[in-house]
């Protein structure tokens, strides 16, 4: 498989032996971009998304002042990202042509903990964010990583119309994928969503997941909607 043009967290090349052995034991389902995807504790990831995602649980430690954007994929994360930082940032930088915001992708100013930060290192070095640190992931409430979910960091859901986040999903997915792969048929990746085979899947697992943990914990999840931020 070509992997050049994918990004890092999709690529399937220097995965150890052990981890091979790992991935031969887990449920799989073919991929929307990647041949296959892999169910772990009862979440769907690419390879070398899983891979990040267990780095990521063995190093990480979430500090009080945290706060995690969390999002399923395609569903405004991106939109959330910049909201965010403005607001964090907001007396860092009175004047507006000063914002990063301006020059710079938010996806570099609010980087991903499991596919960006632990899927480009084993143990990357978090010394230079000041705090409070501000972390993107697509992790379900389950998977957080312990400190995460023990600690009094805060997290800020946005979820969106699952029809909406199909469509977009489906029409990303099939500009990643490689020239050896055929383009995904909308009727089997829909039917594939429906049954909770898309990465970060199951869907309504992800969201009901973080919506009853606002309720449980609303000093520590804001629950937002993608619909109703837009209107």
């Amino acid at each position: 498989m070509k992997t050049s043009l994918l990004p890092k967290y999709l690529e399937e090349d220097e995965l150890t032996e052990e981890f091979k052995e790992l991935l031969s034991s887990l449920p799989k389902e073919r991929g929307w971009v990647v041949p296959q995807i892999y169910n772990y504790h009862g979440v769907w990831h690419t390879p070398a998304q899983l891979r990040g995602v267990l780095a990521l649980h063995r190093h990480f430690q979430a500090q009080d002042s945290d706060l995690l954007l969390v999002t399923t994929p395609k569903s405004g994360t991106t939109w959330l990202k910049a909201i965010m930082f403005a607001l964090m940032n907001r007396s860092r930088y009175p004047k507006s042509e000063q914002n990063p915001l301006l020059k710079t992708n938010p996806h570099v100013l609010v980087p991903f903990l499991e596919i960006k930060l632990y899927a480009d290192k084993e143990l990357p070095d978090l010394a230079s964010f000041e705090s409070p640190r501000l972390f993107c992931t697509h992790l379900s409430c389950a998977t957080l990583p312990n400190s995460a979910r023990d600690s009094a960091c805060k997290i800020v859901y946005l979820c969106r119309n699952p029809r909406d986040t199909f469509v977009s999903l489906f029409h990303f997915s099939n500009k990643l994928r490689t020239q050896n792969l055929p383009p995904n048929s909308i009727e089997e990746v829909f039917d594939m969503f429906c049954q909770g085979a898309s990465v970060y899947g199951p869907f309504w697992d992800h969201v009901l997941g973080y919506w009853k943990e606002s309720l449980r914990k609303p000093q520590k999840v804001f629950f937002l909607k993608y619909e109703e931020m837009k209107e």
